[in-house]
């Protein structure tokens, strides 16, 4: 467990718990840290970053900066005699009432979270998804040309990019959505759409699509922190 932290009553700033895996080189993180240096998001902060690998690129990303880090292993977890959702309802827990955080980010984390860990954190999760959805359970999403693609659920990291070039799709992208109980179903905040080019391979339509992450990740997050998000009837209002 982390060592206590002792935290001031007059600290008003948006206290935020970034989750990664060891997938990537937590280049959305370091998206959102940059983007509250620059103060894009305003009074705000990272306050814990937490994986369930220690070898995830990102926790060094977080020492660096002198951010907490934290590992959680499930499988370790579960070895200790504990169950799936024991181990969710432990991380929220830890999140809330040992870094006092007011919004978690799903900035790459592979493992779906239940009711006992939302129980925690109602609306005030997000998750970046590598693949464009629709707000709810609709099965097909329309790009801005028209075209009907299928949402891309259920599917992680390179093979969500996989998939939408092996559909033939004209285009994909990314979701930053509020999860809920219902997989990759929760009501979305912001998209980027990104062409698919005929020669393009997961690596080079990543890359593009990761650019657009750097951008959509922070402003959802921004958005939050400037309480100009509602959720009415299953659908994210701007106020």
């Amino acid at each position: 467990m982390p060592p206590n932290i002792p935290f001031s009553p007059g600290d008003e700033m948006i206290r935020i718990a970034v989750l990664i895996s060891n997938k990537g080189t937590g280049s959305n993180l370091a998206a959102v840290i940059k983007a509250i240096d620059r103060g894009e998001i305003k009074n705000a902060k990272v306050a814990v970053v937490v994986s369930n690998k220690e070898d995830a690129y990102g926790l060094i990303r977080a020492k660096k900066k002198k951010i907490h880090a934290v590992t959680m292993d499930l499988k370790d977890f579960i070895r200790r005699g504990k169950s799936r959702t024991d181990f969710d309802a432990a991380l929220g827990k830890l999140l809330k009432k040992e870094y006092k955080a007011d919004l978690v980010v799903l900035a790459g984390w592979m493992l779906i979270l239940s009711e006992k860990f939302i129980k925690y954190f109602p609306n005030k999760t997000i998750n970046l998804h590598p693949g464009l959805l629709p707000s709810g359970d609709a099965d097909f999403i329309k790009l801005s040309d028209g075209t009907k693609i299928r949402a891309i659920r259920g599917l992680h990291t390179d093979d969500a990019v996989q998939f939408a070039i092996d559909q033939g799709y004209p285009a994909t992208g990314s979701t930053v959505h509020f999860i809920t109980p219902k997989v990759d179903q929760g009501p979305v905040i912001i998209r980027s759409e990104v062409k698919i080019l005929p020669n393009d391979t997961v690596e080079t339509l990543y890359k593009r699509m990761k650019d657009e992450e750097h951008k959509i990740l922070p402003k959802a997050i921004a958005l939050f922190c400037e309480n100009k998000l509602k959720i009415k009837k299953g659908r994210v209002i701007f106020t």
